[in-house]
């Protein structure tokens, strides 16, 4: 899976969407943070903040100065460092066997779960029409492409009629079309990188769902029957789109966890080098002078503070993108959890 920044300015992202609500500067700079951006580059990011703030305490404040001065406060505080990190990496290790115990299951578990995906497979065939493919944006994509079918062929049933219903259901295809675009662009995206969630996540599918069953119902007694096989033909199509963003959001999500462990391990050692270093060998007499109006032992201290929470920093960046996904993908049914997203409002 890919971290590199995925055209921050289309689709699932766009600011007229309601999954990450802004315009102009602000809305990209707020989906960046929380979704399109390199998760390296906002924990570099954060580290700079950190520094660049604590410093300008340690260059304005006297007292903090006088408290870098002497040893035991730089003791205490890269002592709570490492401690810290030892307990971030014994964090990082209970992710990983969370993980692993969904991977690890007797055998009676593991054809249970080939059995249910194979079954899920051919109801997606059924209504496909085709072997359904392996790839989760191609897969996502051939689903939206039967919906574009049957929503071209409710649309071709009210093409010579000038009623509310033609009128809601221009709506509705007009929404769906905006949708399937965006899909169809991420079709290619490879296994477990960002791009394949997109392209599970870029379809309104609550709204749609919703949307759909609210025309059947409202207008049940106007529909022809050839209206009312279509539109239900539509929705059979529509429910297989929440199983299957399901899915592929689990197995996102375990990769992004184990790549989150394998980060987290890789920055903890250096982390913890320098944490424990400056415990035994940092003496407030070993650096001396100043550097633009800095004292050289505040902006080393600072620099090694900034080092020992680059873990944390790490972990902070990625579980903000996994708890922003999951915040907007809280229901695989038809409810709308989000009072921007209601329908007909």
């Amino acid at each position: 899976m890919s971290d590199r920044t995925d055209d921050p300015g289309s689709g699932w992202f766009d600011t007229e969407e309601p999954m990450v609500r802004g315009s102009g500067l602000s809305g990209h700079v707020r989906r960046w943070l929380l979704i399109d951006g390199n998760r390296w580059v906002l924990a570099l990011l954060l580290a700079g903040f950190v520094f660049a703030f604590v410093l300008a305490v340690g260059v304005l404040d006297g007292a903090f100065r006088e408290a870098v001065r002497t040893n035991d406060p730089i003791e205490t505080a890269f002592s709570g460092l490492a401690t810290g990190i030892i307990t971030g990496v014994t964090l990082v290790v209970t992710i990983d066997q969370l993980v692993l115990s969904r991977q690890l299951g007797p055998l009676a578990e593991q054809r249970q779960q080939l059995d249910d995906s194979l079954r899920f497979h051919r109801e997606v065939e059924q209504v496909i029409d085709g072997t359904s493919p392996a790839e989760p944006g191609r897969f996502i994509a051939a689903v939206v492409a039967t919906i574009d079918d049957r929503a071209a062929a409710l649309t071709a049933t009210v093409a010579a009629s000038d009623t509310e219903f033609a009128a809601a259901v221009e709506r509705f295809v007009d929404e769906h079309e905006h949708d399937s675009e965006v899909v169809s662009q991420r079709r290619d995206a490879r296994y477990l990188r960002f791009n394949a969630l997109r392209a599970a996540l870029e379809y309104d599918y609550s709204h749609r769902v919703h949307e759909a069953r609210r025309l059947r119902r409202e207008y049940d007694e106007e529909l022809t029957d050839e209206q009312r096989e279509v539109l239900t033909e539509l929705i059979d199509a529509l429910r297989f789109l929440g199983p299957a963003r399901e899915h592929i959001r689990g197995l996102y999500f375990q990769a992004e966890l184990v790549k989150l462990s394998r980060v987290i391990l890789t920055a903890a050692v250096p982390a913890l080098a320098i944490s424990l270093a400056a415990v035994f060998f940092l003496d407030a007499g070993d650096v001396p002078g100043t550097t633009l109006g800095a004292e050289n032992l505040v902006v080393t201290v600072t620099a090694a503070a900034t080092v020992s929470v680059t873990p944390f920093l790490l972990l902070v960046s990625y579980v903000l993108r996994i708890v922003t996904i999951t915040e907007q993908t809280l229901t695989t049914g038809s409810f709308v959890l989000r009072e921007d997203e209601r329908p007909g409002e």
